[in-house]
């Protein structure tokens, strides 16, 4: 398939304009930080990990997660679930809301309350369900992706090549590895070797996550062979990762991006924060926004300083009042 902008690529049957991904993000990737790393170049952004049995009841919480029409393309939808009718019914439900680039299957999650429910990186162990929730999802005549984990070295690459395999003869047309096993869950490192043995291996279907922090973490993943990069944490570290990912891999970018003042990164922040409180309410906004804060101004006189007084707001215009504050100073980099 060619894509109909001359300057974008197809990964994964989806069109994108850069390789460099928002990954998805329990309680982060909401509509608002979607369309934030939109703007900041990513190619394509994930709702939130979202349950296909919780969207048969369709409630205004589950609505939120899916977010609207009027946000950028493409997202993919990430649903999670115990089996492969559970997985069909959920996004029959979700794409009656509105509609999807991509349609992504969560086989990585490690923690106990997502994978004692049999979804999540349980399905690591099943990979018969896991093959059938993929063949489930084929017919709604999007491309079907599927999030995982490298599993447990056992002397070969053989267990997590077959289990790629097997997705990948189910009608995956991408695979999501992230390089920790499920019993690491987020601690450790991240094995990209592994992630790039596997792109090798399956050349043009492998996109990678797994500890990209910085630029040249994402160059390595994608001088592997790997066809993407998903952004995570690193995002929540750094606002700018995106674009200054983009511009090492030689696309244009503004100098705004790339080498953002104090006042450009706080006025940023409060375009994300005033947004976030309309569309998100102010209690999930301030959470999001203290997160962000602890690496966005870092390298600069004040930034401890700028923290904890974030910190202790305990309402929107509080927070506000501060970053205005930090625009208005315009601190001086550490250097």
């Amino acid at each position: 398939m060619t894509p109909k902008n001359p300057d974008a690529t197809m990964i994964g049957g989806v069109e994108v304009s850069s390789p460099i991904w928002l990954a998805p993000l329990a309680g982060v990737t909401t509509r608002t930080f979607r369309s934030f790393h939109a703007r900041m170049g990513a190619g394509l952004v994930h709702t939130e990990m979202i349950s296909a049995v919780g969207l048969t009841y369709m409630n205004k919480k589950t609505r939120r997660l899916l977010g609207d029409e009027g946000e950028s393309d493409p997202v993919a939808l990430q649903l999670f679930g115990p089996d492969a009718d559970s997985m069909a019914r959920g996004a029959e439900l979700a794409l009656g809301e509105r509609r999807f680039d991509a349609l992504e299957i969560n086989m990585a999650c490690p923690m106990p309350k997502v994978t004692k429910r049999g979804a999540g990186a349980s399905l690591l162990g099943r990979p018969d369900e896991a093959r059938r929730m993929v063949s489930s999802l084929t017919g709604f005549g999007l491309p079907v992706w599927a999030k995982l984990r490298v599993t447990p070295r056992n002397g070969s690459e053989a267990g997590t090549e077959e289990f790629a395999r097997g997705l990948l003869a189910a009608g995956a047309a991408l695979l999501l590895v992230h390089g920790r096993t499920p019993a690491q869950r987020y601690e450790g490192t991240a094995d990209k070797d592994r992630v790039r043995s596997l792109a090798a291996r399956f050349p043009g279907l492998i996109a990678a996550s797994g500890d990209y922090y910085a630029p040249q973490d994402a160059l390595y993943y994608l001088d592997g062979g790997c066809v993407a990069v998903l952004a995570a944490r690193g995002a929540l570290r750094d606002a700018y990762l995106i674009p200054r990912t983009n511009a090492a891999l030689g696309r244009g970018v503004p100098e705004r991006l790339t080498d953002p003042t104090v006042a450009d990164r706080a006025m940023a922040l409060i375009s994300l924060g005033r947004q976030g409180v309309a569309d998100e309410g102010e209690r999930l906004t301030l959470a999001l926004m203290r997160r962000m804060l602890s690496g966005a101004f870092k390298g600069y006189y004040g930034a401890a300083a700028v923290r904890n007084a974030c910190a202790a707001c305990r309402d929107w215009p509080c927070m506000e009042s501060v970053l205005s504050g930090v625009a208005d100073a315009q601190c001086a980099p550490l250097r």
